[in-house]
């Protein structure tokens, strides 16, 4: 009687243990949930990101405004202006990606850029991220970011 006795304590200090076990992990995943994902992981990573830049760059370089200030580009430089697109996008949304370009103000300085060109962009922009069906949150935080820009961008308010 008293081995009877002893195994079902010792079967319900098991189911105990592995109550308790389950509700750890019940609490560990809720808490995992509230982590906030960066905006880089819910655009998709970087094929998203890469997606959206194919798509988007040579809507500039077709533009019959904005496509003159890359007119003389060669496909290799095309291709490098695309991969610097991927890894700024990449890193500003907190992805994992390197910067591999110079400042927004270095790369654009002295170009004379109008604040009419700049919209020309951001609309492009605006074009591919509804063809990608980006969600609004995730939309407007990356605009956000890209009209920070403006200011070390636009050199003539037209």
């Amino acid at each position: 009687m008293r081995n009877r006795h002893l195994s079902t304590i010792l079967d319900l200090a098991a189911i105990f243990v592995a109550l308790m076990i389950g509700v750890s992990l019940v609490q560990s995943a809720v808490a995992d949930s509230n982590v906030e994902k960066s905006l880089y992981e819910r655009l998709g990573g970087y094929e998203a990101v890469s997606a959206v830049i194919d798509d988007f760059a040579p809507k500039l370089f077709d533009d019959p405004i904005v496509g003159a200030r890359f007119f003389g580009m060669s496909d290799d430089s095309r291709e490098g202006f695309r991969q610097k697109n991927k890894n700024l996008v990449c890193a500003a949304t907190g992805g994992p990606c390197k910067i591999i370009s110079r400042s927004a103000a270095t790369t654009h300085g002295g170009l004379g850029i109008k604040a009419s060109e700049f919209d020309i962009v951001a609309q492009h922009l605006v074009d591919t991220l509804n063809k990608f069906n980006v969600p609004e949150r995730e939309f407007n935080e990356l605009m956000a970011i890209i009209g920070s820009l403006r200011p070390d961008i636009v050199e003539i308010e037209d």
